[in-house]
C-alpha cells in the first residue's frame, strides 16, 4: 500500500491549473542559506490518492486520506476546493452543512443558502428544487420531509408511502430521486428498500430480493433500472415500475454495480483481473470495458456511469464515461485526464554526495542520484544508476529497506536489513544486505549471530558497520566487517561512534573517549570532549563529536577537536534516542520535523527548519557524514538536499587497506584501497624507490567519490615496469569541494616480483 499522505502531497501530486490551492503539508521556515535542490519522484502507475464522488459538467474528487478535502475539477484545468463541512453532492454542485444549508454550483459560481427549518435535520441528499431532510415524533421515529429551495414554491412538504421510519439511510441519489433504505419503527421493524420520487414526494417500496440480507452494500441507482445485488446476480427493479424485475447472472459477487441503460456495469474482477464489465439486462454475452476501476462507479448528471479508472493496455489513469446511445450501444470516454501521482518513496540515503531512494510502486526499485560536492547544492534529474527486484534480482531492494534503518557506507554501497520472520516482533534471524550502488552492482549478505530483537543500523562507513541490537532482552551493538563478509570479535560499549577504521567508545567515568582501530583492535587515540559526564550517546564525524549525558539527551552538546570547542546543544530533554544525526559540522534533529544546527562558527545556529504535516508519517531524511549535506523527504515524495554554510572539515584518509610486500606476480596481494572522508577533484599516486631516489607515477585519476581502489601490477602509469626494491607511496588529492588542503599521505611498500634491481643478473 502506498504512504499515507496528508493534504499537500495530493495537491502537488494532482495540481494541473492556477487556482490549485496547495494547503501547507511540509514547510520550511526560510530558504536555507546554504542553498536547496529538489528532485521530485518519478510519475506512478499506481492508482492516485483520489476518491471519485460525483460528475457533472465537471468532476468531484476528494483526497483518499484526509476527510473533508472534496475538490471540483474542470475539464479546463480549473480545481477549486470545497472549504466547508461537506453534506452531499450532486453533479457539480455541493451542499455544506451547518445552520443553514449552502449549496454551490461550481461549474456555474452560483451559490444559494437554504434555510434549515424547526425541528429539522438535513439528510445526505438534494435536487435541483429540493433538500431532504427529517424530523422526529413523539415516539422518536423518523419522518422525511423535503425542503424547497429557492426555485421551489412548495417549502415544505411531508414524504408519503412509508410513514414513520425507525431509521433510514441514502444509499445513493440523482437528480429525481434517492434510493433509500430503511427500517419500520418499532422493535420488529422490518428491513425495507424504498425509491423516494422528489416530483412526487413519496417513498415507493422496491420488491424484496430473497437472500439478499439485512443490508444491501452493493446497490446501484441508474436513470432506468435499480441493481440489488444478491451473490453473483444482481436484481434489477424497474425505476419507472417497481413490479418489473429482470435477474442478471454475473458469475462472481460484485464489489460495485450502477445501471446504465440497459446495462449493468459491475465490477468483478480482483487484483490478478481488475476488469469492469458490461452485462445486458436482456441477456448477452457480457464485455469488458474499464481496467483497474479505483473507488466507486459514480452516476453522472447526465445518466452516465462515471469511474477512476485506466482502460485496456494503458497505465494512464483518468475518470471515464460509460453512456449508453441513442440505439442503446455502450460508449467508453475519457471525461478528464488525472495526472499521475509521485511514486511512493520509503527511505533516503546519502554519503559521498551520491544519493539512494527507495521507491515502491507496482514493483520495488532504487533509484540513485549525483548531488554536487562543490558550490550551491544541485541534483541529477535522471538516476544515475537503478535496480528493480525481479526473478533475476529478487533482494533488489532490501540494501535500501526501512526495516532496521538503512545507510550509504561512503565507498559506494548501500546496506540494509531484513528478517525472517519479517517484522521481527519475537526473537528473529537478521540478514544484513550489501549493495554496490551501481546499475547492475553486485549484493551480498552477512548474517547477525543468533536470533535477535530490534536490530537497527547505528552507524556505516566504509568496510565497516555498527549495528544494535537485543539478545536475550540485552542490548547490544556489533561491528560487521562487510568487505570480509563477518562479525569482528570486538565488543563495543553501549554508547560507541563509528569514522573510517576507528571505533570510538568512552574511557572512564568522564567525557574522555578513545578510537580502537578495527584493523588491530588497539587503542589509538583519546578525546576529552570537555564533559563532566560519561557519554551515554555518542557519535563521531572526523573531528566532530555528539554526545549526551542520561538517556533523556540530558547534556546534548558537540565537540570540535581542533579548536577544543565543546558546543551545547538546545535541544529539549526527555526524547527518545535516535533523533539527532551528526554531520560534517552540523547536526540534525527530528523533534515534529528537521532542525539542521550549523556548528561551524562555534555556535548552534539554527539555518533550517520543516515543519512536519501533523497528520502524515514522520519525515525520512539522511545526513551525508562525508563532507556533505543532509538530505530530505517530503510529504510529497520529493527530496530535498540541503546547503550548510561555512567551511568543511579537511580531505583525510579514515581507513586504508595498503599491503607492506607487493608481488606483481600474485593476483592477491596488489590490491590497495585509501577510504576518504570527502569526494576528491582528482588524485595521484607515486612510488619512491628508497635506494635510487627515482619517483614513478603509479597511478592517477578524476573525480572521485569515497575510495581510491587500485592494483598495482608492477608497471607504472605508462605500462613500463618497475624494478622490485624498498619504495614509499605517496597519495596526492586535491578537495572537490575546493575546501582545505591537498592531501598527501604516506608509507612503505616492497615491490616484488617485477624487475630484478639495476646492475643484478636474472637467476
Amino acid at each position: 500500500m502506498p504512504r499515507a499522505v496528508g493534504a499537500a502531497a495530493l495537491a502537488l501530486a494532482t495540481c494541473i491549473g492556477a487556482l490549485c490551492a496547495v494547503p501547507t503539508a511540509a514547510t520550511a521556515a526560510a530558504p536555507p542559506p546554504g542553498g536547496e535542490a529538489t528532485i521530485a519522484s518519478p510519475p506512478s502507475t499506481s492508482e492516485p490518492n483520489l476518491i471519485l464522488r460525483g460528475a457533472g459538467k465537471g468532476v468531484l474528487l476528494s483526497d483518499r486520506y484526509t476527510r473533508g478535502s472534496l475538490s471540483w475539477w474542470s475539464t479546463d484545468g480549473r480545481q477549486i476546493p470545497a472549504e466547508c463541512g461537506v453534506l452531499a453532492w450532486l453533479g457539480d454542485e455541493v451542499a455544506c452543512d451547518g445552520t443553514e444549508l449552502k449549496i454551490r454550483d461550481y461549474a456555474t459560481g452560483a451559490t444559494e443558502s437554504v434555510p434549515r427549518r424547526e425541528n429539522r435535520a438535513w439528510a445526505a441528499a438534494f435536487s435541483p428544487t429540493q433538500v431532504l431532510a427529517h424530523e422526529k415524533d413523539a415516539d422518536g421515529r423518523y419522518v422525511l420531509h423535503l425542503l424547497g429551495r429557492a426555485n421551489e414554491p412548495r417549502k415544505d412538504v411531508p414524504v408519503t408511502g412509508a410513514g414513520a421510519l425507525g431509521s433510514y439511510a441514502v444509499l445513493a441519489s440523482d437528480a429525481r430521486g434517492a434510493l433509500v433504505e430503511y427500517w419500520g419503527a418499532g422493535p420488529e421493524g422490518k428491513h425495507r428498500h424504498g425509491l423516494l420520487d422528489y416530483a412526487t414526494a413519496t417513498l415507493k417500496e422496491l420488491p424484496e430480493v430473497p437472500g439478499g440480507g439485512a443490508t444491501y452494500n452493493h446497490v446501484g441507482l441508474g436513470a432506468k433500472w435499480i441493481a440489488m445485488v444478491r451473490s453473483n446476480e444482481a436484481v434489477m427493479v424497474s425505476r419507472t415500475d417497481p413490479a418489473v424485475v429482470r435477474t442478471v447472472p454475473i458469475g462472481t459477487y460484485p464489489e460495485r454495480v450502477l445501471p446504465v441503460g440497459d446495462w449493468l456495469i459491475a465490477d468483478t474482477g480482483d487484483r490478478d483481473d481488475p476488469v469492469v464489465t458490461a452485462y445486458p439486462i436482456d441477456g448477452g454475452a457480457p464485455r469488458p470495458v474499464l481496467e483497474r476501476l479505483d473507488g466507486q462507479l459514480v452516476l453522472g448528471a447526465d445518466g452516465g456511469a462515471y469511474g477512476l479508472s485506466t482502460i485496456k493496455g494503458s497505465t494512464r489513469w483518468a475518470v471515464h464515461r460509460i453512456s449508453a446511445d441513442a440505439q442503446g450501444a455502450l460508449r467508453v470516454q475519457e471525461a478528464l485526464a488525472v495526472p499521475p501521482r509521485p511514486a511512493d518513496r520509503r527511505s533516503i540515503a546519502i554519503a559521498q554526495g551520491d544519493l539512494s531512494a527507495l521507491h515502491v510502486d507496482n514493483t520495488e526499485f532504487v533509484l540513485g542520484y549525483r548531488t554536487s560536492v562543490a558550490g550551491p547544492p544541485s541534483i541529477t534529474e535522471a538516476p544515475v544508476w537503478r535496480c528493480e527486484r525481479s526473478a533475476s534480482d529478487p533482494l533488489c531492494p532490501e540494501a535500501a529497506g526501512r526495516f532496521g534503518g538503512n545507510a550509504a557506507t561512503g565507498d559506494g554501497r548501500i546496506v540494509g536489513m531484513s528478517a525472517d520472520p519479517a517484522g521481527c516482533s519475537t526473537p528473529c534471524s537478521v540478514t544484513v544486505h550489501i549493495r554496490d550502488a551501481r546499475t547492475g552492482g553486485s549484493q551480498r549478505t552477512v548474517k547477525l549471530p543468533g536470533a535477535v530483537r530490534n536490530p537497527g543500523i547505528v552507524s556505516s562507513s566504509g568496510r565497516y558497520l555498527l549495528v544494535g541490537a537485543e539478545t536475550e532482552g540485552v542490548p547490544r551493538k556489533l561491528v560487521l566487517d562487510i568487505d570480509a563478509g563477518k562479525v569482528l570479535d570486538i565488543k563495543p560499549a553501549p554508547a560507541a561512534g563509528l569514522w573510517g577504521s576507528l571505533l570510538w567508545q568512552p574511557e572512564g567515568d568522564k567525557g574522555v573517549v578513545a578510537a580502537t582501530d578495527l584493523r588491530t583492535g588497539q587503542v589509538v587515540r583519546h578525546v576529552d570532549l570537555g564533559s563532566a559526564c560519561r557519554p551515554y550517546e555518542l557519535q563521531a564525524n572526523g573531528d566532530w563529536f555528539y554526545s549526551t549525558c542520561a538517556a533523556d539527551g540530558a547534556g546534548a552538546a558537540a565537540y570540535h577537536v581542533p579548536t577544543r570547542r565543546r558546543i551545547p546543544l538546545p535541544f529539549v530533554a526527555e526524547r527518545p534516542l535516535g533523533q539527532v544525526r551528526l554531520g560534517d559540522g552540523y547536526v540534525v534533529q527530528d523533534d515534529a520535523g528537521l532542525n539542521l544546527y550549523n556548528l561551524r562558527s562555534g555556535q548552534p545556529v539554527k539555518e533550517y527548519q520543516v515543519q512536519q504535516y501533523v497528520a502524515g508519517y514522520g519525515l525520512d531524511w539522511s545526513v551525508d557524514r562525508f563532507g556533505g549535506r543532509p538530505a530530505h523527504l517530503d510529504q510529497g515524495e520529493t527530496i530535498h538536499v540541503v546547503g550548510v554554510t561555512g567551511a568543511a572539515s579537511p580531505l583525510g584518509v579514515i581507513d586504508q587497506n595498503v599491503p607492506g610486500t607487493l608481488d606483481a606476480k600474485t593476483a592477491g596481494s596488489r590490491q590497495a584501497r585509501w577510504w576518504l572522508s570527502k569526494p576528491v577533484a582528482s588524485w595521484r599516486l607515486t612510488a619512491r624507490n628508497k635506494a635510487s631516489g627515482i619517483t614513478t607515477v603509479v597511478r592517477s585519476g578524476g573525480e572521485t567519490r569515497g575510495a581510491i581502489d587500485l592494483v598495482w601490477d608492477g608497471k607504472d602509469q605508462a605500462g613500463r615496469v618497475v624494478m622490485n626494491g624498498a619504495y614509499e607511496w605517496t597519495l596526492l588529492a586535491v578537495p572537490a569541494d575546493g575546501q582545505g588542503a591537498r592531501l598527501k599521505a604516506t608509507g612503505p611498500v616492497t615491490l616484488t616480483g617485477a624487475r630484478p634491481p639495476a646492475g643484478r643478473g636474472r637467476p
